[in-house]
């Protein structure tokens, strides 16, 4: 298993190339192609005919030549170009195997800049497994140290089924649930059993923690455990569209490392 269409969205930030260097690198170790999206939050109309526009392009082209890398420029669907650009991305992820965009960066508000809500829109409305970069930070390489946050449902389901073309390429894979008291402590140490029985089929070996926390939220207590870890991939269940997910909404807030969902 392996993703084959990896769709990565560019804009006029610094952070654009970044992007497009990892969903190279993705690429080359996945053997698939690369398809730049170019967008902003301005109308189609003033974005497509800027200089960053074409400069980029160029850039990306000679980038992908050298790696060795299929690239392919996407172009706006005209039905959609009067579109806010959170829709126009989602349509273009519609038929990727994997999307690559940033985290809103603290330019977020100005004309030009990515909605605040990016992340999430698309990662419900896409259908699409989402790897959302933090805005600070250099990222030349994901999923080296995957850590696996677990909630039995169908969202952590998803999200790792998205996820297995990355963990069966990771040289260590964490799989970690938090419960709040010893009942599901047991509960969840026999959910992570049956897990990392199910990985283990796709030839991912695993390590199990179920932690017992308290005073402290789930998600503070995730990015504390990446942190220590030295986790460069996170992999987690997207907000169900009838469902908050407060924990799925402060990761992609307060990433420090790539965050792969799905919902």
């Amino acid at each position: 298993m392996a993703y084959k269409n990896i769709l990565v969205h560019l804009d006029q930030t610094d952070r654009s190339q970044i992007r497009f260097d990892l969903a190279l690198d993705l690429a080359k170790h996945q053997q698939a192609s690369v398809n730049g999206y170019y967008a902003t939050s301005q109308p189609y109309l003033v974005q497509q005919v800027g200089k960053h526009h074409l400069e980029t392009l160029e850039i990306c082209r000679e980038k992908a030549e050298k790696a060795g890398v299929p690239f392919n420029w996407v172009p706006e669907a005209d039905e959609l170009a009067q579109q806010p650009m959170p829709a126009r991305l989602s349509y273009q992820a519609f038929f990727a195997d994997l999307t690559i965009i940033g985290q809103p960066g603290v330019e977020s508000g100005a004309s030009a800049a990515t909605p605040r809500d990016l992340p999430e829109k698309l990662i419900l409305t896409s259908g699409r497994p989402v790897l959302t970069i933090p805005f600070a930070g250099q990222f030349p390489h994901v999923g080296t140290r995957a850590m696996v946050a677990w909630r039995s449902g169908r969202a952590s389901s998803r999200a790792v089924l998205d996820a297995l073309p990355l963990l069966t390429q990771a040289e260590t894979v964490y799989l970690l649930s938090f419960a709040t008291s010893n009942e599901e402590l047991a509960q969840g140490e026999h959910t992570l059993k049956k897990l990392a029985d199910y990985l283990a089929q796709h030839a991912i070996k695993t390590t199990t923690e179920v932690r017992l926390i308290s005073g402290i939220g789930f998600g503070d207590a995730l990015l504390n455990r990446a942190a220590d870890e030295g986790i460069d991939l996170l992999v987690a269940g997207g907000a169900l569209p009838a469902a908050p997910a407060p924990m799925a909404a402060q990761l992609l807030k307060e990433m420090t490392v790539p965050v792969l969902m799905s919902s």
